[in-house]
């Protein structure tokens, strides 16, 4: 791409430690998110992709590397900077039964950014810009005064999604934003998150464990495991041609509709154990429970790298 990255992330890194147990939660990854695309991250549970998202932002304090918001870091920014970044960088959050405050009314819940932001002048210009954004998401304001105990798990979502666009940001970061909701509405929300991509000119990080919903939605997608990128390409190339065992053990799960084709494709199981990773073996992480595996692997970490034109894999089988 021509055009300059809105994040670029350089050799990140985020450990956890308890007692003289150091978990490596983000262990050195580098990627670069372009505005108006969406990149997925994706992988099992526990591979870090979610603290990933949060170390890229700012949420959570990052131990090495360094991560760029229009080419400034953002874990040094402060005052002014810090907060007009804070109002072009917004999170939708997994849970929207845990994000939303039961305390307060939706009025209050949307209207949070606006009050912290100063950017409205008056109670009636508030209530407004409320309503206005409730319409946006598809909410009705006969619910301005209702609380989040009042709704869906669905319509939470809804609100969550009114409240993090009331700031008029430039990047969403999407953390499991349907796991938690009904398989029926699942697809309502991102119907939503992807229309509102084009009328708002969004840019979203989009973490998530279902590979299927990622394809749908992403330009790009990161596939991590233990830590690690071990693939990265465009969203059409990475389910028609997967370099990495490990994206093809995880694709080969995804059902596919045609009864005939589902029955005549072949499974990948993958054996062993997923390593801790506050002891991560020596060599190659997903060597344990590769078909492909060789002493190489056992001995030696291979480096993230170009198998095809913007396609990278770290595997040795492309190393040789």
């Amino acid at each position: 791409m021509n055009q300059q990255p809105l994040f670029q992330v350089k050799d990140l890194k985020k450990y956890f430690q308890s007692g003289k147990v150091v978990t490596k939660a983000v262990d050195g990854v580098t990627f670069d998110i372009y505005p108006g695309e969406v990149v997925g991250v994706v992988g099992e549970s526990g591979c870090g992709k979610t603290t990933c998202g949060r170390t890229v932002i700012g949420l959570y304090d990052k131990d090495g590397g360094e991560v760029l918001y229009k080419g400034k870091d953002v874990h040094r920014l402060r005052g002014a900077e810090y907060s007009a970044y804070c109002r072009e960088v917004q999170t939708i959050f997994q849970d929207p039964y845990a994000s939303l405050d039961s305390r307060n009314d939706v009025c209050t819940l949307i209207a949070e950014g606006l009050d912290i932001h100063k950017l409205v002048s008056s109670k009636a210009e508030r209530l407004e810009k409320v309503k206005e954004l409730m319409a946006k998401v598809g909410l009705h304001a006969s619910g301005l005064h209702r609380y989040p105990h009042e709704f869906s798990g669905g319509m939470r979502q809804r609100i969550g999604i009114a409240r993090a666009l009331a700031v008029d940001p430039k990047f969403l970061l999407c953390d499991e934003p349907i796991s938690a909701l009904d398989v029926s509405i699942q697809a309502q929300i991102i119907n939503l998150l992807m229309d509102l991509r084009e009328t708002e000119g969004l840019t979203y990080l989009m973490i998530s464990h279902d590979l299927s919903m990622v394809k749908h939605v992403s330009d790009r997608i990161i596939v991590m495991y233990l830590g690690k990128i071990v693939e990265s390409c465009p969203a059409e190339e990475l389910y028609e041609q997967p370099a990495h065992p490990y994206t093809k053990a995880l694709i080969s799960a995804i059902p596919i509709a045609d009864p005939e084709v589902e029955r005549s494709r072949q499974r990948i199981i993958l054996t062993g154990q997923v390593p801790s990773p506050s002891n991560k073996p020596k060599g190659c992480a997903f060597a344990g429970r590769c078909q492909y595996v060789t002493e190489r692997c056992r001995q030696e970490e291979p480096e993230l790298r170009e198998v095809a034109p913007g396609h990278l894999a770290a595997c040795h089988l492309y190393n040789r």
